[in-house]
């Protein structure tokens, strides 16, 4: 590792090859744009956004503005304390080498804010970290959209104006308003939503000069976004990072709604370190399947993920009850009662169905959206208590897993009491989560206090009667800064709170999580609604099983439901490349009566139409999980002609052939349309 003082810029070489990755634009790659402002940010290790009057408009950097930079040199590595004197603020970074890792890190300690009104706002650390220009490099970045995708390091020839940028975890309900959806006809959701970050992780593999990284925001990572933008936004350079957030602004309302807003920035900022870990790749390794591997070590060998039981299973979520609109009030719709569960359980069984594990939903008095759950009292309509306990024991003996599904995040304001117990915005408004539905249309947030409250209650009584099944929703994917009488909490405060809720439920329940983010996976059975596509944004040129291939073999992985999908077919194909097992969503009365309820998009889930397509991906997929089982993926390649090759540790290689002919490969017929595969020599 190399330090140019100046722009505290840092040139990484591989000692074997003599491979040079840099973090900042130098002189002699320089293309010439004049922009002063852009020529900052490319040439500053270290690039600053500052608050000023409210305004989130300055950017500082090394180049641009005057400062002090102190370096003191370590064996490992260096610290630079660096103050800006005009805007009179200030940090260290601290860079180290960790064995064949990079860490750079800013200590919280570290930061300084001397003036009044004059605040740091986000902090990029080496924005331009293994930077390329244009299509000089072959490879491409990888990003954490979905279950992964990649931006190839070609000429984007000024197609796109914008790349990736998201906030690790989601959106922050503390400051972002909910938008209600526009709905064809009043019914049918014609906007998808786009994957929200689940994992802290980027990466850049250069690969024809064998050089790489996957780099993981080891702390900060609840206030930062991903960024990685490709050539043509702003600049000519491809490049990706993290920014980390320690201040933002807001609009307030002043008290008569009629007397406007007022812009202001936060009163105190985020305490927390920023660290970001880049474990570097070379030679063959400089690829994305070296990546996956490195961030799977790196999960178990630092405790974030622990090996769970991976056998197959199909999954099969039923919906009890939802309400519709009567005369006064509303009325039960009911689709499956627990009788109509043991019925299809039976049937599944004598067809071949091995073992099953599967949500139910709408099983709570009052249905799906009576919302929280606090105690654990079934719907009469769908049997009561007692006949739902029977089921969930009696189908346990048969390896057939009955889960309970809750969101412990949400209220329902139409079917509980409004309390004190709501997120306020930092505004002090009230946070709503607004939907164009039939009869729910508005709900909030709880604060994590009062979800430890209802969720710890509900785990009390639902163990109380010996069962123990327990599938948790909203509190597994959401964190959001809040204010509440008075005082103002971050998304630190929110994730610290569910990670000690979820730590202690998973002590005492049999718990899966749905759509779970990466410091929950660890207190997870299994991975609920795994994406196996990405956000389909312009500017992405292929997407692949990144997160399925970080979790293969060590936590078992369930799909969205595949009778919501267009191309069947392809979701099948999807499932088998990435080790995803299939997920359906049935009822036992047709959909068409959830024709008044919020439920209503629910449009094809009859189980008599879909038990054959159960039975054969059962009877398939169990099949090929056979010769995984135990397993991880050690390489993922599309070949040239469309088909793509999963290979297991364990030597098993598995072919997915997306063509509409059939294909060789290895000496191995693969169907159009269809997979094949070949097991290890260890089988």
């Amino acid at each position: 590792m190399y330090l140019y003082e100046p722009r505290l810029s840092i040139m990484l070489q591989n000692k074997k090859t003599g491979k040079i990755m840099e973090s900042t634009l130098s002189d002699e790659k320089d293309d010439g744009n004049s922009n002063s402002v852009w020529n900052g940010y490319m040439k500053s290790g270290i690039v600053i956004n500052a608050i000023k009057d409210a305004k989130n408009t300055y950017q500082v950097d090394l180049i641009n503005n005057s400062h002090t930079i102190n370096v003191n040199e370590e064996s490992d590595g260096f610290t630079a304390d660096i103050y800006f004197d005009e805007y009179q603020f200030g940090l260290s970074v601290n860079v180290k080498l960790d064995g064949e890792d990079v860490v750079v890190s800013v200590p919280d300690k570290s930061i300084k804010e001397d003036a009044d009104g004059i605040y740091i706002s986000t902090v990029s650390l080496f924005p331009l970290m293994g930077y390329t220009y244009l299509d000089d490099e072959e490879g491409y970045m990888l990003i954490p959209d979905g279950n992964g995708a990649l931006i190839n390091l070609d000429n984007k020839e000024g197609r796109y104006t914008t790349g990736f940028s998201q906030n690790i975890y989601g959106s922050d309900a503390g400051f972002d308003d909910s938008e209600v959806k526009t709905y064809l006809w009043d019914k049918i959701d014609m906007v998808e939503d786009a994957n929200e970050v689940t994992a802290p992780i980027f990466g850049m593999a250069h690969t024809k000069q064998q050089l790489g990284y996957i780099a993981v925001v080891e702390s900060g990572d609840k206030r930062a976004s991903i960024e990685a933008h490709p050539n043509g936004v702003m600049v000519n350079y491809n490049r990706c990072f993290a920014k980390f957030k320690l201040r933002d602004i807001y609009v307030q309302p002043l008290n008569n709604s009629n007397s406007g807003t007022v812009t202001k920035a936060e009163e105190k900022r985020t305490h927390m370190d920023m660290t970001v870990r880049y474990m570097m790749l070379s030679g063959d390794d400089a690829n994305y399947s070296a990546m996956a591997a490195k961030y799977r070590n790196y999960l178990l060998d630092n405790g974030l993920v622990t090996k769970k039981d991976d056998s197959y299973n199909t999954r099969v979520d039923f919906l009890g009850t939802d309400r519709e609109e009567f005369l006064v009030g509303t009325r039960a719709v009911t689709m499956t009662t627990t009788e109509n569960i043991s019925d299809i359980f039976g049937e599944l069984k004598k067809n071949g169905v091995a073992s099953l594990i599967s949500m139910y939903k709408g099983w709570q008095k009052g249905g799906l959206y009576n919302v929280p759950v606090t105690k654990y009292k079934a719907d009469r309509h769908i049997g009561g208590t007692g006949k739902l306990t029977k089921l969930i024991k009696d189908s346990a003996k048969d390896n057939y897993q009955l889960y309970l599904y809750n969101d412990a995040l949400r209220l329902n304001p139409s079917t509980n009491k409004l309390t004190y117990d709501m997120i306020k915005q930092v505004n002090k408004r009230t946070f709503k989560e607004e939907e164009k539905k039939e009869v729910y249309d508005t709900f909030y947030y709880l604060t994590p206090s009062k979800a430890n409250e209802d969720l710890s209650e509900l785990v009390s009584s639902y163990t109380d009667d010996g069962v123990k099944n327990l599938a948790i929703a909203g509190l597994s994917n959401t964190i959001f800064s809040y204010s509440l009488k008075g005082k103002f909490y971050t998304r630190n405060d929110t994730a610290n709170d569910n990670i000690k809720l979820i730590g202690d439920v998973a002590k005492k329940t049999n718990l899966v999580l749905e759509q779970p983010v990466s410091y929950l996976w660890k207190d997870t059975n299994a991975f609920l609604d795994m994406p196996l596509g990405s956000s389909d944004y312009m500017y992405v040129d292929e997407e692949i099983p990144f997160l399925s291939m970080v979790l293969k073999g060590i936590i078992p992985m369930y799909s969205n439901y595949v009778n919501f999908e267009a191309n069947k077919q392809e979701f099948l194909l999807q499932m088998v490349e990435a080790g995803v097992y299939p997920s359906f969503y049935v009822t036992y009365e047709n959909s068409s009566d959830l024709i008044y309820t919020n439920s209503s998009d629910l449009y094809s889930t009859e189980y008599k139409t879909y038990k054959d397509t159960i039975v054969k991906y059962d009877k398939d997929l169990r099949k090929l999980n056979e010769v995984t089982k135990g397993s991880v993926i050690k390489k993922h390649e599309k070949l040239n002609n469309g088909v793509t090759v999963v290979t297991y540790d364990n030597g098993t290689k598995i072919y997915v052939n997306y063509t509409s002919v059939s294909r060789t490969v290895d000496g191995v017929k693969v169907g159009a349309m269809s997979y094949s595969y070949k097991a290890g020599e260890t089988e």
